[in-house]
C-alpha cells in the first residue's frame, strides 16, 4: 500500500480545481484551516503564488473567513524566494510529518490506571464539552461549530470516537477515521495534568488492539517533541508536507 498525505482525512471538498491546486471548502465550519485551504499539486512559482492568494483572498473576506492557508506538494522543500514571500508577508510556516506502524508491533507493556471506551450516549455531552473549552482559544463561534461536528461525527460509522477516563472523568480522547486499509489517528489529546503518566499510550494501545487489521496512520507536528515518542512506540516516517498560514488577512 502506497501510504501518502493523501490518506489523511480532510472534512473540505474541492470548491475549484485547476492543473497547479485545488481549492478546498469546508463552509460547516468556514473558521476551520484544516477545512478551508489551498492544496498545490506542484511547487508554484512566486508569480503563481500571488495570483492563487488574491484570489483566495478575495474569496474568503467575501465570506467573512479571515485566514489564507497553503499545503505545499508532500516532500517538497518550499524554495527560499516563496519562503521569504511568506515570511514578509507574515504567514506562519509549519511543517507535518506522517507516520505509520503495523498494530501488531506497538509494545504491549503499557501501565495506566486509565480506562479507555469507545463514546457512548451517556459520555458524548462531556466529550464534546472538553473539545469545546480547547477550541475557545481560537474563538466562540469556532467552538460551537466543533462541538456540534464532533456530534455529528458520533453518527458517523467512518468516525470512531474513544476517551480515556480516570474516577469516571474524561482526561484524554482520540479519534479515529477508518478506511479500508488505514485506521488514522486524530484530534489526539490528554489533559495536561495527566500527561506523561502512560495515558496516551494506554490510549493508543486500545486503538491497536480495535484496528489490528489495519495500518495505524497519523499526523505529527515536524517541530513537536511527541512525533520522538511515536519513534520510539515503533512508528516509522512516511513523509513531510509543509504548509503556510496567514490568521488574520485584510
Amino acid at each position: 500500500m502506497n501510504l501518502t498525505f493523501s490518506l489523511i482525512y480532510n472534512p473540505g471538498i474541492i470548491e475549484k480545481e485547476s492543473n497547479n491546486f485545488s481549492h478546498l471548502a469546508f463552509m460547516e465550519v468556514p473558521e476551520m484551516y484544516d477545512g478551508n485551504f489551498i492544496k498545490w499539486k506542484e511547487m508554484p512559482t512566486l508569480v503563481m503564488l500571488k495570483q492563487v492568494e488574491n484570489y483566495m483572498k478575495e474569496t474568503h473576506l467575501a465570506r467573512g473567513q479571515k485566514h489564507v492557508k497553503f499545503v505545499f506538494p508532500q516532500d517538497k522543500k518550499i524554495p527560499d524566494a516563496l519562503v521569504a514571500y511568506l515570511m514578509e508577508q507574515r504567514y506562519d510556516i509549519g511543517l507535518l510529518e506522517m507516520y505509520a506502524i503495523d498494530p501488531k508491533t506497538f509494545p504491549t507493556d503499557v501501565s495506566s490506571s486509565a480506562h479507555v471506551q469507545f463514546i457512548t450516549e451517556e459520555t458524548l455531552e462531556a466529550y464534546c464539552n472538553i473539545h469545546y473549552e480547547e477550541a475557545k482559544q481560537w474563538g466562540e463561534s469556532y467552538a460551537l461549530s466543533k462541538r456540534e461536528l464532533l456530534k455529528k461525527d458520533f453518527r458517523d460509522q467512518c468516525k470512531q470516537q474513544i476517551i480515556a477516563l480516570v474516577d469516571g472523568e474524561i482526561i484524554g480522547s482520540v479519534d479515529i477515521v477508518v478506511h479500508e486499509q488505514t485506521a488514522e489517528i486524530d484530534n489526539f489529546f490528554v489533559l495536561p495534568a495527566f500527561q506523561r503518566q502512560g495515558i496516551g499510550s494506554k490510549i493508543q494501545q486500545f486503538v491497536m488492539q480495535q484496528y489490528a487489521d489495519k495500518t495505524v496512520i497519523l499526523v505529527a507536528d515536524g517541530e513537536d517533541t511527541p512525533k520522538d515518542m511515536y519513534v520510539k512506540q515503533g512508528y516509522h516516517f512516511i513523509g513531510f508536507q509543509y504548509n503556510a498560514l496567514k490568521a488574520e488577512i485584510k
